[in-house]
């Protein structure tokens, strides 16, 4: 690094050394001088950029110029040092006899640093190999130390556990009596440990491979031991003694071996009791659960307070401590019980998890969890839990139950029930929330879908879609609805047509009667949906939902529900129209009044004509058999734009015959203005122009008070005739 930067700065000095010696040109040359001493210089590139700013001609001439100042400027050097010049050969005498007398003292202090350098060399070499043979006998007496010390261990393992005098068993049972066997088996545990690091060090040595065998037989002789020790504690509920083997099998790391002993010795006796092939029905099975569930506190209680986070009676206390004195590493109910209870249930009952009778499997798999919830209770810790359900039985339990068969088996019944009201869906029924089979059916569904004995906590996303889907398929035959209702006025007059031999040429009325019936479903689809579509957000169970507050599920439900409501404009439209027309359909009888008086000599009138009450019938009848499925204020509503359209479509027919009857009154008196120029006296007769509008006065009064009896509505419909 300091030679380059050595380099660096040795090459920044020549090149301003040659800067300073270049003499400088006049400004108007067309190139920089500096570049000529640059260590980049090339001619080529140097006439290239210059050619690219003047012509060659000038550029000839600038460097002529230069050429001229560089010649003047090497004159005046060679003049100024003339002298060093001319004594640089005489400087020079003598100077190789100088070196000549420096080169032997010179080669005799070469070979004498190399003599240095070669000592040096042997001396590093030889305390290399001195080092090397002492670590090397340092890792023998470290192995050797090592060997005296498994011997050591062997020795004095064999002397506690009696092995060399007597058989294990023998042993076993003569110790077993001694009141300090606890302690013996804890001793021989730690001086095991050590054994067993000392000989993770040592591996692949002989001396080792010559004793395995009796290692072997310690490691036999040891775990038989301290197994008898815990059935013996577990047995008899020894804390101490249950205590201190716990710590042994942790100092041996031998953790999931005491969890083994524990299943095999007191779970697998206990579930084989419990779980039988007969538990078959759903009682038998959360019966079944609720022995499981007992056992944990009986026959556990005393390793879960020894080993527990927290124990059971801190959480019935409501106060979860952790203490200092757990022994840790173990989780008996993670890794002996559980594992074993699924086993048994798999082996056993294997027909729980069949998903053909959905009900039945709904229960069990309902019972089932409930259980897994309580053991998950008895767990004590979260961390516990989580190592439950990360748990190879567990996983391999849940998987058992045929979750995705159990849906499409539940989704097949709905649909096929959904389909099937579509083919009928004005059928009326009673006794229901709604009216229309299709809607009844639509809400039967949607609940049945998040009902207590179908829904499933782990299928709540395939439940919601199934939701989704049905309130979508409601909302695209609802579109179907409306397209036919602007196709044909008379809708549905097809399938009533159906088998009979109805003649186009019938009565006005029988068509009216037809398209009034088919309103009539109208009107109750626009009630049903009043009624059904709050439901879904208000008064289904939604389970799942409960636990999910934070999730876009009810604001996806509650948007499919306004989805369907956007259709009803379009519904409430027709069915006023339809009702209006009905009405409308007797104004054409006042018409006719002009008729009845002008030449005809009949008497004033005193009351209505007969057409005024036939306007109200439609709608009177409208209001008695429909409006008990309407809300009151949507009733008010269709009311009052029903009279408004009537009411419109009346004032325009009254003020036609007034503006008719005043022309022809106009006209009349032009032609008889001489003879009644030529009449000795007035007429105080009564004219028919004079009776036609008392007529329509009356008609429009009885109008005007046949709507004000309407008390549904209020005074707001358009009811000024000029008579």
């Amino acid at each position: 690094m300091e030679l380059e930067k050595g380099e660096i700065l040795k090459d920044g000095t020549d090149l301003a050394r040659k800067q300073s010696l270049l003499p400088s040109g006049p400004s108007t040359l067309c190139f920089v001088t500096e570049d000529f001493v640059s260590e980049e210089f090339n001619v080529d590139g140097f006439i290239t950029s210059c050619r690219s700013s003047v012509s060659p001609e000038v550029l000839r001439n600038d460097l002529k110029t230069y050429f001229d100042i560089l010649k003047s400027s090497m004159v005046e050097l060679i003049n100024k040092d003339y002298a060093d010049f001319v004594n640089l050969s005489t400087n020079l005498v003598g100077l190789d006899k100088a070196i000549s007398n420096i080169s032997a003292p010179l080669e005799q202090i070469k070979t004498e640093v190399g003599s240095v350098k070669d000592c040096i060399g042997q001396a590093m070499n030889g305390i290399n190999r001195r080092l090397k043979k002492r670590t090397e006998l340092r890792e023998k007496k470290a192995r050797l130390q090592r060997l005296l010390n498994i011997s050591d261990s062997v020795d004095k393992i064999e002397k506690l556990l009696q092995i060399s005098s007597t058989s294990p068993q023998n042993m076993m049972s003569a110790s077993s009596e001694e009141e300090n066997y606890g302690h013996l088996i804890e001793r021989v545990a730690i001086e095991f440990n050590q054994l067993l690091f000392n000989l993770n060090q040592s591996k692949g040595l002989p001396f080792v491979q010559k004793i395995q065998l009796r290692i072997d037989s310690i490691s036999r002789t040891l775990k038989s031991s301290l197994d008898r020790l815990f059935e013996e504690a577990v047995g008899g509920g020894q804390t101490d003694s249950l205590a201190r083997c716990l710590r042994t099998y942790a100092a041996i790391d031998k953790v999931q071996e005491a969890e083994t002993l524990f299943r095999n010795m007191v779970v697998k006796p206990r579930t084989n009791e419990i779980i039988k092939s007969e538990m078959l029905d759903v009682v038998a099975l959360q019966t079944m659960y609720q022995k499981i569930i007992d056992f944990i506190p009986i026959h556990c209680g005393l390793l879960l307070e020894l080993t527990a986070e927290t124990t059971l009676s801190d959480i019935g206390r409501g106060s979860i401590t952790t203490s200092g004195s757990k022994i840790r590493g173990y989780d008996f109910l993670v890794h002996s019980v559980f594992p074993e209870v699924v086993s048994s249930i798999e082996v056993r009952l294997p027909s729980i998890f069949a998903p053909g009778n959905p009900d039945i499997f709904h229960q069990k798999f309902t019972a089932t969890l409930e259980f897994i919830a309580k053991f998950e209770y008895h767990c004590c810790s979260q961390s516990s839990i989580l190592r439950l359900r990360d748990h190879s039985s567990y996983k391999q339990f849940m998987s058992k139950w045929n979750l995705p068969v159990y849906f499409q088996i539940r989704f097949k019944d709905i649909g096929e029930l959904t389909e099937s009201a579509y083919t009928n869906p004005f059928i009326t029924v009673s006794d229901k929330i709604c009216r229309l089979n299709v809607t009844n059916t639509l809400w039967y569904c949607v609940s049945r879908c998040w009902s207590d004995d179908v829904f499933l906590l782990n299928l709540t996303h395939l439940f919601w879609k199934l939701t989704m889907q049905l309130l979508s398929r409601f909302s695209y035959w609802l579109t179907n609805v409306k397209e036919n209702l602007v196709s044909s006025p008379n809708f549905g007059l097809e399938d009533r047509s159906k088998g009979s031999s109805i003649d186009t040429n019938k009565s006005r009325e029988s068509k009216r009667d037809v398209v009034l019936s088919d309103t009539a479903h109208v009107i109750n689809l626009i009630g049903d949906i009043d009624i059904l579509i709050p439901m879904p957000i208000s008064r289904l169970n939604f389970y799942s939902l409960k636990l999910l507050k934070s999730s876009s599920i009810l604001e996806s439900i509650k948007e499919a529900c306004d989805n369907v409501v956007l259709h009803l404009p379009k519904f409430e439209s027709h069915v006023i129209t339809q009702v209006a027309d009905s009405c409308k359909q007797h104004l054409d009888a006042a018409n006719s009044v002009p008729r009845q008086y002008r030449r005809t000599n009949r008497e004033m009138p005193g009351k209505c004509s007969t057409y005024v009450h036939a306007i109200f019938i439609p709608l009177k009848s409208f209001i008695s058999e429909r409006s008990d499925h309407i809300s009151s204020n949507k009733c008010k509503d269709w009311v009052t734009r029903i009279l408004q359209i009537v009411a419109d479509k009346y004032f325009n027919i009254i003020n036609d015959i007034l503006t008719s009857v005043e022309k022809t009154r106009d006209s009349l008196m032009r032609l008889k203005k001489n003879i009644a120029a030529a009449a000795s006296g007035s007429s105080t007769s009564v004219s028919d122009e004079d009776k036609i509008r008392l007529q329509l006065q009356l008609d429009v009064l009885e109008f005007a008070n046949e709507v004000s009896l309407l008390t549904l509505v209020n005074s707001t419909v358009k009811l000024e005739i000029m008579c």
